[in-house]
């Protein structure tokens, strides 16, 4: 991987192609508001990105896949602040230790979730899961310092792991209701001339995946939904020649930089 993945002018370059990604139009107030941060980071000089895994005993989402992040409070500042200190609260990584790079479009699903970009430095996960091989020998970096209430474990995966395509994946869904298609509710496929009549079994959509399932012999948690389509957008604009994958997977995911991700099945 190229040693300057994270410096000055493919921060600048990342930053700039994030920023011609398209928001999703406001149909309705959101119930609740949170962010998350996104955490490039350096784990023995390798340039990686940082997950967590939820705790257990968590009422939502438990022992999920995700990064680190939470509820807007009406005391933080914008959604940058509830990132960091939501970041800083989990996984003891401090604010100012974080470079932000860019705050990516809104994503709509229990409540309005916004992503934050941002490069915390060198990492020391001696004593976590990573893709690394050399896990038992440190680089000096931060260390962590998990929450266990809301954070079970960390683990990083390297920026090569994440773009090689043997490890880029996709998962199809069905929608169980055409209620996300009705602009009036969610405002979802507004511009389908047929939204209305569309029944659910008709509508599916394609998420990416990181790692395979389990039953093909694929080590450590799968990365997918919300926390996949984050890391998705970052590595496409984070990668000089953005991602590599088969022709099959590329076909499907590449929509998701237009923010299409919907297909139809004929009537």
């Amino acid at each position: 991987m190229l040693p300057d993945l994270f410096g000055p002018e493919n921060r600048r370059r990342c930053i700039e192609r994030l920023g011609r990604l398209r928001g999703y139009p406001v149909y309705r107030k959101p119930i609740s508001t949170s962010a998350v941060l996104i955490p490039l980071c350096l784990v023995q000089n390798v340039p990686s990105i940082l997950f967590l895994q939820r705790s257990g005993h968590l009422r939502t989402h438990p022992s999920e896949i995700g990064f680190p992040g939470g509820k807007c409070d009406i005391t933080d500042e914008d959604v940058v602040h509830t990132a960091l200190r939501e970041t800083y609260e989990e996984l003891g990584i401090a604010p100012n230790s974080v470079d932000v790079w860019a705050r990516l479009p809104r994503f709509d699903a229990r409540s309005t979730i916004y992503p934050v970009l941002g490069f915390c430095g060198h990492l020391d996960l001696s004593s976590y899961e990573s893709d690394l091989h050399s896990t038992s020998v440190t680089s000096g970096g931060q260390r962590l310092h998990l929450n266990p209430d809301e954070v079970s474990n960390v683990f990083a995966r390297s920026i090569d792991w994440l773009s090689s395509p043997e490890n880029l994946f996709y998962s199809e869904f069905r929608l169980h209701s055409t209620f996300f298609l009705l602009p009036e509710t969610a405002g979802r496929l507004d511009s389908h001339p047929d939204a209305h009549s569309l029944q659910p079994h008709q509508v599916r959509y394609t998420l990416p995946a990181f790692g395979s399932h389990p039953l093909t012999g694929s080590v450590g948690p799968r990365i997918w939904g919300l926390t996949a389509i984050m890391a998705y957008y970052v590595l496409s604009s984070l990668l000089p020649h953005g991602l590599s994958c088969s022709d099959d997977v590329s076909s499907r995911l590449l929509p998701l930089l237009g923010r299409k991700s919907l297909h139809f099945d004929e009537h």
